[in-house]
């Protein structure tokens, strides 16, 4: 069984990231590449490297769920640690996995033409960004896994967090979406996350997306971790 949930977590992180920037760039590429200022392959990577951030980082709602349906913690909770290592330990984890797959499809991204042009300084800022985002996901996704119980239920996280980054200019310029729907894409977080990747790769103009992007890190991650702390000492630690 565990091999089983092993596989399914390397085709979910490693395969299907790398196939959807496949598709992507030799599907539509050549369709999308009059609607977008740039190269396609340069408009949707960053788009790819936050989908496969969000991807990793919701598996990880499964593992929680199924350690609390298994009595996992409990067990966990009988021996001489720390209560929440347990957390600890599926954090770690999925930073771990999550970095592991982002230098793969970046890779990839590499080879089928992308081409960065960031500076030493926009790179350490891309790093600290990504970092941000890739923790906030991740306790957002302890929370989940931890709510739900159930591995089955936990696995729609990953419905939404397709939604966000789908509905934003992750693939397409937001100029070319119905008028609802801009103005979605024009308030939510995954657009200013991707738009500052996009543009600290490329040396684009800034503006006000990096704050604006770590604000939401910082400001949902903090969240998330209160709302992790309160489901796991509710539901879990009693």
């Amino acid at each position: 069984m565990e091999i089983n949930e092993n596989s399914d977590r390397i085709i979910e992180n490693l395969i299907a990231p790398m196939l959807t920037m496949l598709i992507f760039v030799y599907v539509l590429g050549g369709a999308m590449n009059h609607v977008t200022e740039m190269s396609y392959v340069n408009y949707m990577v960053p788009g790819v490297l936050i989908l496969t951030i969000a991807q990793c980082s919701t598996t990880t709602a499964i593992g929680v769920s199924t350690d609390v349906q298994k009595n996992i913690i409990d067990r966990f909770r009988s021996m001489p640690i720390s209560t929440t290592s347990i957390l600890h330990g599926h954090v770690i984890e999925s930073m771990i996995r999550t970095t592991v797959s982002v230098l793969l499809v970046f890779l990839v991204a590499t080879v089928v033409g992308f081409h960065p042009d960031a500076s030493l300084f926009s790179w350490v800022l891309l790093v600290i960004l990504l970092f941000s985002f890739t923790l906030m996901i991740t306790l957002i996704s302890v929370a989940y896994g931890l709510y739900i119980r159930s591995p089955e239920g936990a696995n729609s996280l990953n419905i939404f967090v397709m939604m966000f980054i789908y509905l934003s200019s992750g693939f397409v310029p937001i100029e070319t979406l119905p008028k609802a729907l801009r103005i979605f894409a024009d308030n939510q977080p995954m657009t200013f996350i991707i738009e500052t990747t996009r543009r600290l790769l490329l040396s684009q103009p800034l503006e006000n997306h990096l704050t604006t992007s770590i604000a939401w890190c910082v400001g949902l991650l903090i969240v998330s971790y209160m709302l992790t702390l309160y489901l796991y000492k509710g539901r879990v630690a009693y």
